[in-house]
């Protein structure tokens, strides 16, 4: 036997390796060069992976590992001698073609076929045996004669068709983590987190450290920070102890697409320092603000105020008592489907619940809590807002409000509300839409309303004002009921696409939509009133360097006094003849 080096593990694969029949050299590589009992080889054993995995190891137990791991490569290359494959016929080698993901810096300068991941990580192309891998170079792709893309598709096909990851989930700190381990290959499945349950509203972290283990974090709340930093010690960690090392850095799958989230960095101390990116930060400071809802039995509340009072008496006072079935049945559906939104009940009783999330799109968490609730006669307080939504007597359209709210469905008294709102310049719209092109609409500019409406195509597009919100209400609705005296209540006129609305409509053409819905809700005060307004509105004003003089000004309370004037309950004109004009509907 020949002297043995000074470095243990060395020594013991030497006789190891020896014991079966093979003769055994150290490299300068971290490795040893092995030529078997035929004469056969040499054979090279990188020592890289074997050390690391040794690392956390008792000594007196590294003997046997260590026979182990010689065993097994012996066992591969006695198999490869007897039975070879052939890596040129690529119909033979196609069933054996794998993806992994690998470290940029390692593979640096060596030829192999790769794609570029994210930053440090590439997806390589592996030929792999019962207990090898080897990896694709560019001159084996040459001699297959398929392209690159042809490659990664069968490689990819064969690694998501044949393994299936395990997943573990476990909890630190109120993170929850999921392992996601028992595959070779266990690290190209990063590409297709989305086949697993852990993503969240904001897509997932993940590490990849080393090979076999996938740690990864849904994002859905401010807790992400909590997980980025205990993910990112993890990464540092078993990226310098763990074998078949891939990167130390914390990573963010989302919509399919995969970036840096942190980097890592361990300090003399052995200190963990984890530095989110700039992009991941603004998330993460994004998710700091809380939203909150307060979901209601909606017979229970009559007002916004009573509901904010409820949501105050179980936020302040809470109690053991039973949560009403509608209740019960909510909080399972967000139990089972809440990561898609991100939704938490924070509280929950006889009273209702409270329930939390996060992140800057309040409109897309209202729209989602909407729909959980709207039928279930479950009642919705905005907290930040004090906004209520009452679901009863519902009917399911698409409203968008102009202030960015999207509802799943419209009221007579959410319709009442969005109406009186309108004059708000910075809430000027209210859509009611069936489908993209069939809607209406309504807006306010100087206290007077246009209300168009859709019928599929840009010829079937009219418009008609008025001064009154109860005219604007009461055919809204009767489009949503699907009640035709919508159509008939008021002088629609077909619009022209060059038409600059309501900004610069005439008073002439103001009075005269009024007076053709006039019916029984404008009395003279308000004829009179009406006359005196669109006189000024089409009075022109000399000069923008001068005020307006005395005799054209006109008090906004004059304005309220007009919209309100009308009598208590305004009905569309159902009777209205059909009108001659070919362009009015």
């Amino acid at each position: 036997m020949a002297d043995l080096p000074s470095d243990p593990l060395i020594s013991l694969v030497t006789m190891a390796a020896e014991h079966m029949g093979y003769s055994c050299r150290a490299t300068e590589s971290d490795g040893v060069q092995l030529v078997g009992p035929r004469g056969d080889g040499p054979y090279f054993l990188r020592l890289d992976n074997l050390r690391r995995r040794l690392n956390e190891k008792p000594f007196d137990q590294w003997p046997a590992h260590i026979a182990d791991h010689v065993e097994t490569f012996l066992a591969q290359v006695d198999l490869d001698y007897t039975d070879p494959l052939d890596t040129d016929e690529f119909t033979t080698v196609r069933g054996f073609l794998k993806t992994r993901f690998a470290s940029s810096d390692t593979i640096a300068g060596i030829d192999i076929v790769g794609h570029y991941v994210a930053p440090g990580i590439i997806q390589v192309v592996v030929i792999e045996q019962l207990l090898t891998a080897e990896a694709v170079t560019s001159g084996q792709l040459a001699h297959w004669q398929i392209d690159t893309t042809e490659l990664f598709e069968l490689a990819e096909a064969n690694t998501r068709a044949a393994d299936r990851l395990a997943i573990e989930w476990r909890n630190y700190n109120d993170a929850h983590f999921a392992i996601l381990s028992g595959s070779n290959s266990a690290s190209a499945h990063s590409k297709w987190l989305g086949d697993y349950p852990v993503i969240g509203t904001y897509g997932a972290l993940f590490v990849i450290s080393h090979e076999g283990n996938v740690y990864a974090h849904p994002i859905v709340g401010p807790n992400a920070l909590t997980a980025m930093i205990l993910l990112g010690k993890v990464a540092a960690n078993t990226y310098r102890s763990e074998p078949q090392p891939i990167s130390p850095a914390v990573y963010w799958w989302r919509d399919g697409e995969i970036g840096l989230a942190a980097i890592t960095e361990i300090d003399p101390d052995r200190n963990v320092e984890v530095r989110p990116t700039p992009e991941f930060e603004a998330l993460l400071t994004s998710l700091a603000v809380t939203c909150e809802f307060a979901v209601l039995p909606a017979d229970a509340v009559d007002t916004a105020l009573d509901a904010m009072e409820q949501y105050r008496h179980m936020c302040t006072a809470p109690d053991d008592s039973a949560t009403p079935p509608a209740l019960d049945d909510l909080i399972a559906e967000i139990d089972r489907n809440g990561g898609a939104v991100g939704f938490v009940a924070a509280v929950a009783d006889s009273r209702g619940a409270v329930l939390r999330t996060w992140g800057p799109n309040r409109g897309r968490h209202l729209l989602a809590v909407l729909e959980l609730t709207k039928d279930r006669d479950l009642a919705v307080l905005d907290v930040e807002t004090g906004h209520l939504y009452d679901p009863r007597g519902h009917i399911d359209v698409r409203v968008s409000v102009g202030d960015g709210r999207s509802l799943p469905y419209l009221t007579p008294a959410l319709l009442e509300d969005f109406v009186v709102a309108a004059a708000d310049p910075d809430d000027p719209f209210l859509v009611v839409a069936r489908a993209d092109e069939t809607y209406i609409r309504t807006r306010r500019y100087e206290w007077v309303y246009e209300i168009e409406h859709r019928a599929g195509s840009a010829s079937e597009h009219f418009r008609v004002y008025t001064l009154r919100h109860k005219v604007v209400r009461d055919v809204i609705w009767a489009w949503v009921c699907g009640d035709p005296s919508w159509s008939v209540a008021v002088h629609w006129r077909r619009v022209d696409p060059t038409s600059p609305g309501i900004e610069a409509a005439s008073g002439l053409e103001i009075l005269q939509d009024e007076l053709s819905c006039a019916g029984p809700g404008l009395t003279p005060d308000a004829l009179a009133l009406l006359d005196t307004f669109l006189a000024v509105r089409d009075t022109p004003i000399p000069s923008m360097d001068r005020t307006p003089p005395d005799d054209l000004a006109i008090d906004p309370a004059i304005l309220r006094d007009l919209a309100s004037s009308h009598t208590e309950e305004a009905h569309p004109i159902a009777e209205a003849e059909t009108p001659d004009d070919p362009d009015e509907t």
